[in-house]
Order: C-alpha cells, then structure tokens, then sequence
C-alpha cells in the first residue's frame, strides 16, 4: 500500500487543510505526482475498500499510515471519503489518457 500511505502521509498529515484547504484541492496536488504512483493509490484504494475490516480499523490503519483527515464516525464515513478520492484520482487519469 506504498502509494496510498504516501498519499495519507505527504498529503492528509496535520496541517493538510493549511496545504489544500479542501479535500478536491489536496487530491489535485498528489495527481502531480508520478503518473505511476497515482494509478497505483487508485488500485490500492480499491483494494483497501474490498477488505472486511471490523468497525474502527479503517479509521486506525489511515491514521497510522499519518492521516489527519477526519471522514466521520463510522468506517462507512471512510469508505465513501476514500471512494470519492478513487473517483477523483481514476477521473484524472482517464481524461489525462484521452
């Protein structure tokens, strides 16, 4: 999961908000990133999504790879904020391709 860690730690660390300010505009800077590391958070995203995990070890895996985002309170909460990040990132790639 290095790609996706990366983007937890370099992009949703502490101070993500004083560096993005939205969630949209974070996820922009990381699509600068390498075309291949990018492609691979998608897939890893979509990996981390298939995986049952009991109710908190989602929230507990994000935080301990350095993410400072705060989804909601439920794993669900988590799983839609990382879909919405897939879409985004899978969106850009797919429009850079063409």
């Amino acid at each position: 999961m290095d790609a996706l860690e990366h983007l937890m730690a370099a992009y949703f660390h502490q101070d993500w908000v004083l560096d993005g300010g939205t969630v949209s505009d974070t996820v922009s800077a990381f699509l600068g990133e390498r075309r291949d590391l990018v492609a691979r958070c998608a897939s890893q995203i979509e990996e981390l999504l298939a995986v049952d995990l009991p109710e908190g070890a989602l929230q507990e895996k994000l935080t301990g790879w350095g993410s400072d985002y705060y989804a909601g309170d439920t794993d669900d909460d988590y799983r839609a904020w990382l879909d919405d990040v897939r879409k985004q990132i899978r969106a850009s790639l797919a429009s850079a391709a063409s």
